[in-house]
């Protein structure tokens, strides 16, 4: 019978089990939606996508590589010219980026970045769509990132089309959590989709039983965040984008779930092709 609805069983430590299959028979989910309480929900095996990216053709100051990081270092949108950093921020931090791999060999990571795990069966753990190596050159590049010092984790759940299934992403936490340090760790998660309870749950048990923050975009459709997942989770950072001048752009997804904004346009990040490619994009990853 397992075999014949391909049912494979997900448990997220000991407050969280499911199981994913293939139903052809709606008489069937209806009946286990109807169980009196021994199946809490029923929901399709959603499809997430990455925040579609827009393509356009001790302390230290310096030029900014990107207006974003000057941005970020001062208190006012006063003087986008220079650029306070440290040199050590995420030192000792492991960030699990989950998305469409990451060009291990970018000069932008020198060294520290690493594939975890691929999700993604029909494909080879390298990050062939480059959304997943702009992220990561983002959160922990030398040079276009804001914490240096940072390790970054590849776990690939995107293909490279920038496609993946809420069965997937649970399984991809299902593993973070078996294998992250709490208090030393942090989960990225530039991707959205319908509004899922199942993964709403998850990130619930994954952030408050193993303390294990988790980053997520609010998406580029310039739609209310709290209509989607996982932005709409209470249980994440939900993060929206500014551009230049401090506005928020239209493509940004905004309301009460987005639980801040940051730098997201014309932002140039680490890129697959070559190991100092780089690109410009827009978008709330």
């Amino acid at each position: 019978m397992s075999s014949h609805w391909q049912l494979e069983p997900i448990q997220i430590g000991s407050n969280f089990m499911a199981m994913t299959g293939v139903f052809h028979d709606t008489q069937f989910l209806d009946y286990l939606r109807g169980s009196g309480g021994v199946v809490e929900y029923v929901e399709p095996n959603q499809v997430y996508q990455v925040t579609r990216a827009i393509p356009r053709s001790e302390l230290h100051v310096s030029a900014a590589p990107n207006w974003g990081l000057a941005r970020i270092s001062h208190r006012f949108n006063t003087d986008l010219s220079s650029y306070s950093f440290n040199d050590n921020a995420g030192q000792g931090i492991d960030v699990y980026v989950l998305d469409s791999g990451i060009k291990i060999g970018h000069s932008d990571f020198g060294g520290r970045a690493f594939t975890e795990i691929n999700f993604v069966s029909n494909e080879s753990e390298d990050d062939l769509g480059g959304h997943g190596t702009h992220v990561a050159g983002k959160i922990g590049g030398k040079r276009h990132g804001v914490a240096k010092g940072a390790n970054l984790h590849a776990v690939k759940i995107l293909d490279k089309s920038g496609m993946g299934t809420t069965s997937v992403l649970v399984q991809a936490l299902s593993h973070i959590i078996d294998v992250a340090i709490p208090g030393k760790s942090l989960i990225n998660l530039s991707l959205s989709g319908p509004k899922s309870q199942i993964l709403n749950d998850v990130l619930a048990e994954v952030t408050e039983t193993h303390n294990i923050p988790i980053i997520v975009s609010a998406g580029n459709l310039g739609s209310d965040a709290c209509e989607y997942s996982p932005s709409s989770s209470h249980n994440v950072f939900t993060v929206g984008a500014t551009d230049e001048k401090d506005q928020v752009p239209s493509y940004s997804d905004t309301g009460k779930c987005v639980s801040l904004y940051a730098p997201g346009s014309h932002i140039e990040s680490a890129w697959i092709g070559a190991d100092d490619a780089t690109q410009l994009l827009d978008g709330t990853r």
